[in-house]
């Protein structure tokens, strides 16, 4: 059995297990002479810095690490990261892969652009990952993600074009009929965000729909480097190989207007019908995926620099029995709270996720700590949910409940000097932006996390969620990270328990009743 799966003879798909991994013993060793590389303590001298390199090694066995050579982009601005992607899908060459939740049902210049890059090169192949039952929701135009891709299908073939639709397990038989399309995405989810362009990749944590390119704040870098491109692309066929595609319908009025179907791979069980036996196929292919990449893709501590900037992908699938991020994330955090013991309280972190959700181990690791917090979420007003219709509407108001309920918490465990909140809030904008930023030296950040994860309960049960930890190599990196970080403080003010007790004071009852609801589900 491969150790990246767990047990399933007893797992059903809804189960849940606390996490239990435990930080690895081994240390970073420093380059011998016969390396022409700089040593931790010449680093050190000329820079002041902590060796996160050091600090951070356990993080590097037992997953792929990738050493990038070429300078890493920070994109600031979703209009920045509307034009990167168009930039990169016509001046594309061999590939384009786009892993998203959806595509939204008014972006026909995306579809355009895919539509001259195919038509331009020949060879250039397209596959696009998007969740099933969001990218088949329809919109009041009737339009979704699969039928507004589904021409490119028809007119550039199914050999040059795949449209892979990820369905969880966890919805299946009568409850899939029940729930309506609006909240059936709640029981989980593909919520992987990378979009590549040949050997670069932009990373982020930011969908394909307009407000997510206009007026909704999030996280993007763009990577260049061939074999961290590859191991995205690896996993982007992994999850379609158990993925419904999307097929050309039986019925064509024009290349404008094609009906599609769905078509589950014959070797793969329906998600929908046949849960456990899906679960099963797809925890082996995630499994020998991940084996494969460690394989190919580590590297020797004898040979990293401390100007080597390390980049390590984790990817979660509990549902699926896959578990990486969760280890890694509780790795990281013993180690920061190892070296804040050593240092006397000596780190640093900043969190942020589009809701103030976070998961109980999460929130139990905070109150513990000896580092210092801050966490960094949406403001009512800031949060995608605020002027919703239905149940969705009282959702900024639970995320104020349960924010309330934390800093309370904060209060109890005498950790009001060395734990804050601050709300994003920026008149116009929602903020979906999530990731660490850990300061070793209180100066500038020597590791940050960015992708999909919002760090919740939902991340770590119920959806596909893949991150990168960046350990800089270089002072520009460290500085561009940095500034990052102040760019969204920048838009941000604190909050206090008194301050929220007096915003949720009116809340009726009924809607904290909600909570088990909301943090499960949201």
């Amino acid at each position: 059995m491969h150790r990246y799966t767990k047990q399933l003879q007893r797992k059903t798909v809804s189960s849940a297990t606390a996490l239990s991994a435990t930080a690895a013993k081994a240390v970073l060793q420093r380059p011998s002479r016969a390396h022409a590389r700089a040593s931790l303590s010449e680093v050190q001298q000329e820079t002041g810095l902590v060796s996160a390199h050091q600090v951070f090694a356990p993080l590097t066995k037992g997953r792929p690490v990738f050493r990038i050579a070429q300078p890493i982009s920070v994109i600031h601005e979703p209009q920045s990261f509307y034009q990167e992607l168009l930039r990169g899908i016509l001046h594309a060459q061999r590939r384009v892969y786009l892993s998203s939740l959806y595509l939204g049902g008014e972006e026909n210049e995306i579809v355009s652009a895919l539509d001259q890059a195919l038509s331009r090169q020949s060879d250039l192949q397209v596959h696009i990952l998007l969740d099933c039952l969001r990218g088949t929701r329809t919109d009041s135009r009737g339009m979704s993600s699969a039928a507004l891709l589904v021409p490119l299908i028809a007119t550039h073939g199914a050999d040059r074009v795949r449209v892979s639709m990820y369905h969880t397990p966890a919805l299946s038989g009568l409850s899939k009929q029940a729930w309506p399309q609006r909240y059936n995405e709640a029981f989980g989810l593909q919520h992987i965000k990378g979009y590549i362009f040949d050997d670069d990749i932009i990373i982020s944590g930011a969908n394909l729909s307009r407000d997510y390119f206009t007026n909704r704040q999030d996280r993007y870098m763009r990577i260049s480097d061939r074999r961290f491109v590859d191991y995205f692309v690896g996993l982007i066929d992994a999850i379609g190989q158990f993925s419904f595609k999307v097929a050309v319908g039986n019925r064509m009025q024009t290349l404008k207007n094609v009906n599609y179907r769905l078509e589950m791979p014959p070797s793969v069980p329906d998600p929908s019908h046949e849960p456990r036996e899906f679960v099963r196929e797809a925890n082996e292919i995630m499994a020998q995926f991940l084996q494969r990449a460690e394989i190919e893709n580590t590297i020797d501590g004898h040979d990293i620099s401390e100007r080597d900037t390390l980049a390590i992908p984790t990817v979660q699938m509990r549902q699926l029995g896959i578990t990486q991020d969760e280890q890694h994330m509780s790795e990281f955090i013993e180690l920061a709270d190892a070296f804040a013991r050593r240092h006397h309280g000596g780190c640093h972190n900043l969190m942020a996720s589009a809701y103030f959700n976070f998961s109980e181990q999460y929130k139990s690791s905070v109150l513990s700590s000896p580092s210092r917090w801050e966490l960094l979420v949406a403001s009512p007003q800031a949060n995608g949910f605020y002027a919703a219709k239905g149940i969705s509407q009282f959702i900024p108001d639970m995320y104020s409940i349960i924010e309330h309920g934390f800093l309370r918490d904060v209060m109890k465990h005498g950790r009001n000097n060395d734990v804050a909140v601050a709300e994003y809030e920026r008149d116009g904008w929602t903020f979906h932006g999530k990731g660490v930023w850990c300061y070793l030296d209180r100066r500038l950040p020597q590791l940050t996390m960015i992708g999909s994860p919002n760090y919740g309960y939902r991340s770590i049960y119920r959806d596909l969620e893949a991150q990168v930890t960046l350990i800089p190599g270089s002072e520009h990196l460290r500085k561009a990270v940095h500034q990052e970080a102040q760019c969204l403080l920048a838009q941000s003010k604190a909050v206090s328990e008194a301050e929220l007790r007096q915003r949720i004071r009116d809340t009726p009852l009924w809607v904290h009743g909600l909570k088990p609801f909301i943090m499960t589900k949201f």
